[in-house]
């Protein structure tokens, strides 16, 4: 496909019979909450290779249940030359793990103060070691240094452990500081797509009075339009998640959510609109007093 379009995408399923895929998770948002998927045979696919993002056991389920395939989830860089973390093949995890270390790779969780985090459960940043991580970064020795320590590469990726088996939670630098506490836009993301009337959805944080909330973009059914309200999204996440988590920065209702051809979400752009929306915000605010 030179360019990827969503129907595009399943006629060519349907047409040359696949049956193993990898895939990013907007892919997989698009086959569960999309009309066209409808439209498609796409039962030969029996294996989907996930990753490049968070993907929450939620929707893993539901589209492993719908289609009655098998999904993994692995985790990788550029900077790591192949997978660092993959589920065993064909291996079934409903709990949206990313599975465990390839041989030969050694890792570490660390958290804000550089200390070593060693209980199970508690989010670190992923540091990794082993012969796949790259030697440093072409041409530019100061990245090199800021990446890579004592053999050590910083993912930039907050993940947590248990029992062996790592769950990726987020990119660092996209985490919403939220009161001191962080808030990883793929957990609220996931739990947006738990609602009947989102088709998609993308958190960030807004910034109003120099204090960063948790603000959501999201696109909804076509017949719930008319009847699904900000408010009606608010009340939903707040049932589902801490009060820091909740989406006191307000919500968007967008046509979709701007991604690359690959299918990740645009992150730069969702912080534009939040800055721009800030603006009209603060002005609102202002304008009242």
């Amino acid at each position: 496909m030179a360019k990827f379009t969503f129907e595009d995408y399943l006629k060519y399923i349907q047409q040359f019979r696949i049956t193993t895929m990898q895939l990013v998770p907007p892919v997989l948002v698009m086959m569960a909450k999309r009309h066209e998927t409808a439209k498609y045979d796409i039962s030969s696919i029996k294996h989907i290779l996930c990753g490049a993002a968070p993907l929450s056991s939620d929707l893993q389920n539901e589209v492993m249940s719908r289609f009655n395939m098998v999904i993994c989830q692995a985790w990788g860089m550029t900077e790591t030359t192949c997978a660092g973390i993959m589920t065993p093949d064909m291996t079934i995890d409903l709990t949206g793990s990313v599975g465990y270390l390839l041989p030969n790779t050694e890792a570490l969780l660390v958290d804000e103060d550089g200390k070593q985090v060693t209980k199970d459960g508690e989010p670190g940043e992923l540091w990794l070691r082993g012969p796949q991580i790259m030697l440093g970064y072409w041409r530019n020795e100061q990245a090199t240094r800021e990446s890579i320590s004592n053999g050590w590469f910083k993912t930039g990726d907050m993940a947590v452990v248990r029992g062996g088996k790592w769950w990726i939670v987020d990119r660092k630098k996209e985490l919403i500081k939220v009161n001191g506490l962080q808030v990883a836009p793929a957990e609220l993301e996931a739990v947006l797509l738990q609602h009947r009337d989102v088709t998609d959805a993308a958190a960030v944080g807004i910034t109003i009075h120099g204090e960063e909330l948790p603000r959501a973009y999201v696109v909804l059914h076509q017949n719930a339009k008319d009847k699904t309200t900000d408010r009606d999204i608010q009340d939903f996440v707040a049932g589902k998640v801490a009060k820091h988590k909740q989406l006191s920065g307000g919500v968007k209702f967008v046509d979709e959510v701007p991604k690359f051809a690959s299918g990740k979400i645009v992150r730069k752009v969702l912080k534009e609109w939040a800055k721009s929306d800030a603006k009209v915000v603060e002005a609102t605010v202002k304008a009242r007093l």
